[in-house]
This record gives C-alpha cells, structure tokens and sequence, in this order.
C-alpha cells in the first residue's frame, strides 16, 4: 500500500516536469493545440490569414446604395403617401378658387400628431437614415450625391423637410421674446450714419407733408423684405451693407424681414456683429408678392454669396455648416423665398394646363406679373419737390396688388 502510494508521488513529480519543461518550448492555442515557440508567429499569422479569407468569402457585407435607398423608401412610404396626398388635394383647391381656410397644410397632417420630443426623434431618425445611404451612395460610386440621384427619394426627402418646418414654427415663439423692434437709439444709429439725409429731409419744406404719406422706410442695418436692395460697401470694421435710398423710395412695401448691419472680419473668417442678433423675420412668404419675393430673394442671395467668398478668400476653403451657423436665418429665409417662387410657378402651370396663362419660375423670380386670369393692377404716384437750385427730388411709390389666386 505505501508503495503504491510513493509511485503515485513519483508519476505526479514526472508529469509536473515534463509539464514544465514542455511550457518552456511550446504554446497551448485557444484551440488546445500546441506549437512551438520558435514557429508560433508565423502560425498565428497564417492563421489570421486564413480567417480574414473567411469572412471576406462568407462573412457579413454593408448594404449597398440601392438597397439602402429602398429600404429608407420601404420605411417612411406612409408619412410619404400622406404629405403627397395632402400636397395634391391642397393644389386641387388652389385649381378650383375653394377657400383657403378649408385647404390643410401637409405638414400638419404628417406630423401634427406628433409632440415636440417625438417629431425631434423622428427628424434625429431620418437624418441619420438619410446620411448613411449618402454615405453608401459616395464610398460606391466615388462622388457625393447629386440633385438628380436624390429625385429618387424625393418624397422622403420632402417628409424629412415638413419635419424641419415644424420644429422650426413650434420653437419660432420661443425665439419671438428676443425679436425686439427697432428702438430709438437705433435711430440716432441711423442719423449718426446719414447726416446727408437728415439736410436733405430739412430741405425738403412743403413736400415734407406728401412724404409723410409713405410707409415708413427702414433704418440703417435693417433691411425691409419687399421695399429693394440693400448694397454692400466694404469699410475698415467689416462689410457695411448700406441700403439705397432711391430705391427705397422707388418701391414700397409692408416691413418685415430684418437683416444684419455689419459683417464683420475676423481671423476665423466672416462673421455678423451683434445686430444680427435682433434680427426678425419677414412677412410670410404666402402673402409677398412676386415682385417683392424676388427683390428678397436676390437681396439675400447677394448676402450669402459674399460672406461665402469672403470666407473662402480669408480661410481657404469653403465654409461648413458650423460656419455658416451664424447666418442660419438667412439661409432659412432664402430657402422659404425660393420654396415659393417654385410653388408659385407650379401652381401657374397647372393653371396653364387647364387654358389658362403659365408663369415660369424665371418670370416670378424677376418679379413679372402673370397675365391673363392671374392678373394684377399697380398704382403709381410721383411726388416732385424743388429742393434747391437745379435740384429735384422724385419720390415714386408704387403699391401692387397681385390677383394670384392663391
């Protein structure tokens, strides 16, 4: 019995050493296989090899732009079938001359059931959707996507943009307490900036009392969204935009969309002064004219146009969205103009269809007036007022009325 016991401890003392000596030399894989030390490298790397084989052959592959394209299509075809329908019995209306109060607008049917959380989860959702099959799209075909490849999934592009409105006209109240107008020492602003004006309004005498008559024009650093242009004059602080006074007075208008004064340069690029801030919107969009959508519309154009080149000159590149943050408004602004201008000219084309008169978009854009049933009577009065010597001041004021149809 106890020699059988002592050859137990001899054979457990001979494994143990055989054990570690075979430690020493080799290596036990994940697989329980051994290998030896010396050629363990390469075997892991032929091993590597082998499963990186394996999955390229059989393993899990991204989607592919197409696919992705109908999937995101797939997802949203409902919300998509709705704005669409909605859209289309909102133009049928317009066709028939019913009452806009019976018309509902799309966005209110697609997400009007929505709250606010869960219509900013829905645009956070479609967002990230969209990106990933542009992604697909650019890592596929080498290029970004462009305007035609979009038209594809125009409808869910136009459900993702009915969500931004919405959340855009739920927070526009919030925004509203920091829309202050324009206050008195905006306007001793404004007689430090144009002392000519302020001799030519005292000469001015008996006409003084016909001016009074027109709409009250805006003050410097405010530009009003249907009364002209607004011109930009590069000054020592920035870029001064400096409006002109013959055309304010040539054309009136109803204030509304307020501007920033002052660009201003500095080393990260071009950026508005604090009067952007108190920026306001303008009159809706459904209620301008052609005229003033278009007189708005290049105005704005010419805005962002330079602040983009004056950027790129300074910095290098083209700015990115986080740089183009600080004119947001504007470009929303410039997006809801052109948005209508389009709007305007499918509508006078589903007019034409029917026998009547069409309007382009280039004809709305350069603010014609439609002919035919869309027609539209302007009045014009001139006031002529001697103010010096060889001098005479004309002042026009044209009011439009536009019989859109709308």
């Amino acid at each position: 019995m106890r020699a059988d016991a002592n050859a137990l401890l001899l054979q457990s003392v001979a494994q143990t050493v055989d054990a570690l000596s075979f430690t020493q030399s080799h290596v036990i894989d994940e697989d329980f296989r051994a290998h030896s030390r010396a050629t363990i490298d390469s075997v892991r790397s032929l091993q590597r090899e082998q499963r990186g084989r394996i999955d390229n052959a059989y393993g899990p592959r991204p989607l592919s732009c197409n696919a992705l394209a109908a999937q995101l299509a797939a997802t949203y075809r409902g919300e998509a079938a709705a704005l669409e329908m909605a859209k289309e019995n909102r133009n049928s209306n317009n066709v028939n001359n019913n009452n806009n109060n019976n018309n509902v607008d799309p966005t209110v049917v697609v997400t009007g059931h929505m709250t606010h959380s869960q219509c900013q989860a829905f645009k956070k959702e479609m967002k990230q959707r969209i990106h990933e099959w542009e992604r697909a799209f650019r890592d596929e075909h080498g290029v970004a996507v462009t305007a035609h490849d979009k038209a594809a999934l125009r409808h869910v592009y136009e459900l993702y943009k009915a969500a931004k409105n919405r959340l855009r006209d739920t927070e526009s109240p919030r925004n509203g307490s920091s829309e202050q107008p324009v206050t008195d020492r905006d306007a001793s602003q404004e007689q430090q900036y144009h002392p000519q004006q302020q001799q030519q309004q005292g000469r001015r005498g008996g006409g003084e009392q016909q001016q009074q008559q027109q709409p009250q024009q805006p003050l410097h650093g405010m530009y009003n969204g249907s009364t002209g242009d607004r011109r930009g004059e590069a000054t020592s602080g920035g870029l001064q935009l400096n409006s002109f006074s013959a055309n304010q007075h040539e054309t009136g208008g109803s204030a509304g969309f307020t501007a920033p004064a002052t660009v201003t340069s500095s080393a990260n690029g071009v950026r508005p002064s604090s009067t952007s801030s108190s920026q306001t919107r303008g009159a809706p969009v459904s209620q301008m004219s052609n005229e003033d959508l278009a007189t708005e519309k290049r105005y704005l154009k010419r805005i962002l146009h330079h602040f983009e080149s004056e950027f790129e000159q300074q910095n290098g590149h083209a700015p990115t969205k986080n740089d183009r943050r600080a004119f947001t408004r504007e470009y929303t602004r410039y997006g809801e103009l052109k948005n209508e201008i389009q709007r305007r000219s499918e509508n006078m084309n589903v007019r034409g269809s029917n026998g009547n008169v069409g309007t382009s978009t280039a004809a709305v854009e350069n603010g014609e007036q439609p002919t035919g049933d869309v027609a539209a009577t302007a009045t014009t009065t001139s006031i002529s007022a001697t103010t010096t010597p060889g001098m005479t001041t004309t002042t026009t004021t044209t009011t439009s009325t536009n019989g859109i149809g709308l």
